[in-house]
């Protein structure tokens, strides 16, 4: 079968319809003949999917090639007639392609999937190879190749977060991509499932073997997996035993389990422990797709991270499916409370020890139903949700210092935000738009940084941090000493002020161990520049302390608890004594 081609700028080869005198092999049954018109017609199709067609026999030795060369040869495309397609597939991926091919036998057609060529001169390019097979042409499969631009970046490497040696997406490349996934499958109604693996004892086993039959191991799964995602760009390694993988809907659990039983067996592997799969469903239509997505990424997030029983245990088919209803009824009810504006702003000033005056307020959030608003805060970070409810607590701030703004003792006020919250170039951006209407009542604000020991780019944050200072915004440090904020937080950014971690304060009154810790903090935070404010100060021994050592600010119970009552800040700065604390009026 021969057909001339010419090559058009784009680089993509046109075909030049002219007699096909050799059958086209028919799906539906044996070949007969048709008509040169229904063969054109064949053919310009296939050409419209792509830019090269292959046929291959089983082992993949190429029997037929048209198209554009599509760098895989110097000369003419027909010249890869007679050679093996493994070939111009980059090595990394060959066992991977070998996987395809086994899915083409075995499910008669795959999609296109993204997989690594390698030009003849050495290059790699992806391209996207979708394949069938039909009962008329036994022996055969039918493949297509469609050039594509790389793809997003994702957390292992080049193209789609996989790299050049077919390496699976880590953890952060496959919630990344799990996102894009839920949104698809919702936007144009795909049907998807999400499976997690859990092969229990791997990482042991691996170790333990020759390294040969280890990278076999290691290297067939990760072949095999990436063979059943959705487009071959959608599977990822949690951890060292624990995989995710988005494919179509018509994987079983029983399959998965039963190839990568056979992955092990091959390379000669005895697992310690079991092989079980939990399928999530992903059109799930409780929550709007982001949220959707959110709740997934949180489960899998869940999954990589348990410890012990939850995943472990052959008779919990439903625990992941169980872990996944928790989490979407509880980022309902978060949505409800953002949306609906359920919760209370309270406020606990920073007193000034020597003369009581009120230096500023921290704004602080009571949930209800929930008892600890640190839980609240915690899955709202770890669900993506934080953004929407910090963007929220600062208008709502703002709006309480616009309604007090003609007092003439206005406080300013300290919003906390996380550190992974200003890490979001998206957060920034908003949180400029949510502040400027205000003009400049947002000069008030003061920004409380938490949790900065989750970001390793602290000199990223930094720069996020200066441009917000560059802006008016003064930076408090939070949690200084306890681990939340480290002392190499403290050197690589640049702030306003620090807080001491209370149970330092309170630690070094009978602890001189604890005294040494306070003093060192104290130095280091004076060397930098920072204007210190000890937390948790619950008696006068505290604030005595903390004289002693030259800290002239406070926050704790023995000056005030935290109140709803703004307006007792803005309107009168005048001290209720009684046994030494600031007390609110009624």
């Amino acid at each position: 079968m021969t057909m001339p081609l010419q090559q058009e700028n784009s680089g993509r080869a046109t075909p030049v319809i002219g007699p096909i005198v050799a059958p086209i092999p028919n799906a539906a049954g044996p070949r007969r003949p048709t008509s040169s018109r229904d063969r054109d017609r064949f053919v310009g199709f296939a050409f419209a999917a792509a830019d090269l067609l292959i046929e291959t026999d089983a082992q993949g030795n190429i029997l037929f090639s048209a198209g554009a060369r599509c760098r895989l040869t110097k000369g003419e495309v027909g010249g890869l007639v007679g050679t093996n397609l493994m070939e111009v597939v980059a090595p990394g991926d060959r066992k991977y392609v070998r996987v395809l091919f086994d899915r083409i036998r075995e499910k008669a057609r795959i999609k296109p999937s993204r997989v690594l060529f390698q030009a003849f001169d050495g290059q790699q390019f992806p391209a996207l190879l979708g394949g069938c097979r039909l009962d008329s042409c036994p022996g055969s499969l039918f493949l297509t190749v469609l050039l594509t631009a790389p793809a997003r970046s994702g957390g292992a490497g080049t193209a789609s977060g996989i790299t050049t040696q077919g390496e699976l997406l880590d953890q952060g490349g496959f919630a990344g991509i799990l996102e894009e996934r839920i949104q698809a499958t919702r936007e144009r109604g795909l049907d998807q499932g999400l499976t997690l693996l859990l092969v229990e004892g791997l990482q042991a086993m691996v170790e333990a073997m020759p390294e040969g039959a280890a990278g076999e191991v290691r290297e067939g799964i990760d072949a095999y997996l990436r063979g059943i995602s959705a487009d071959g760009d959608s599977a990822g390694q949690l951890t060292g035993d624990r995989y995710g993988i988005v494919h179509a809907a018509d994987i079983d659990g029983r399959e998965v389990q039963g190839h990568i039983a056979q992955i092990i067996e091959a390379a000669g592997g005895a697992l310690p422990g079991g092989i079980r799969t939990w399928t999530l469903d992903m059109a799930d239509d409780r929550l709007d797709a982001a949220d959707a997505a959110r709740a997934l990424v949180y489960t899998v997030q869940a999954f990589a991270s348990a410890q012990g029983g939850e995943f472990t245990i052959s008779s919990l088919e439903d625990g992941a499916n169980r872990l996944m209803a928790g989490a979407v009824e509880r980022i309902g009810q978060m949505r409800a409370t953002i949306d609906n504006h359920d919760f209370i702003v309270v406020y606990q000033p920073i007193v000034d020890i020597a003369t009581g005056a009120v230096h500023h307020l921290e704004a602080l959030t009571r949930v209800d139903g929930m008892s600890s608003p640190a839980d609240f805060i915690t899955f709202a970070e770890d669900v993506g949700l934080i953004y929407d409810f910090d963007l929220l607590l600062t208008r709502t701030v703002l709006d309480t210092l616009k309604e007090f703004r003609k007092e003439p003792k206005l406080p300013d006020v300290a919003i906390n935000l996380s550190a992974k919250t200003l890490m979001s170039p998206i957060f920034l951006k908003q949180f400029q738009s949510v502040v400027a209407p205000y003009g400049e009542l947002a000069a008030k604000l003061l920004i409380e940084v938490t949790e900065t020991v989750v970001v390793t780019d602290i000199a990223k944050l930094n720069e996020v941090l200066q441009k917000l200072r560059g802006s008016g915004f003064r930076i408090c440090l939070d949690d200084v000493g306890a681990g939340s904020t480290s002392f190499q937080s403290l050197y690589g950014i640049q702030a306003d002020y620090a807080k001491i971690d209370g149970k330092f304060v309170r630690g070094a009154v009978n602890s001189p161990r604890d005294m040494a810790m306070l003093r060192s903090m104290v130095d280091v935070c004076r060397q930098l520049g920072l204007d210190l404010i000890g937390e948790q100060v619950e008696e006068a021994v505290h604030a005595d302390l903390l004289t002693g050592l030259g800290v002239s600010l406070a926050q704790g119970f023995l000056f005030s608890r935290p109140s709803r009552d703004f307006a007792y800040f803005a309107k009168d700065w005048s001290r209720v004594r009684n046994g030494g604390k600031l007390l609110l009026k009624g």
